[in-house]
């Protein structure tokens, strides 16, 4: 999953900016990787650029996996609260 959106994220800021795709490699890659490293061009990337690289850093820090659990979710348990008092002590 990192991987496709690693290769999917820098060939949009690569078509959109018209940079070299070894930077949006390096640039995606921090991204997603959440670690604050950059070569600079960020400031100079459009409004779309910018937007993919907020969703790959958003996406890299809570994770794939919790997103998905998230949005799909389980089912309720079949849990039933007890009818009478329970004696504790």
């Amino acid at each position: 999953m990192y991987l496709t959106l690693f290769f999917l994220g820098a060939f949009v800021i690569a078509a959109a900016e018209q940079l070299p795709m070894s930077v949006c490699l390096y640039e995606t890659a921090s991204a997603v990787a959440t670690v604050g490293l950059t070569l600079g061009i960020t400031p100079q990337l459009g409004i779309l650029s910018q937007g993919v690289l907020i969703a790959l850093m958003f996406l890299g820090r809570v994770g794939g996996l919790t997103l998905i659990y998230a949005a799909f979710g389980s089912s309720p348990a079949h849990s039933r609260l007890p009818q009478e008092k329970i004696a504790i002590g």
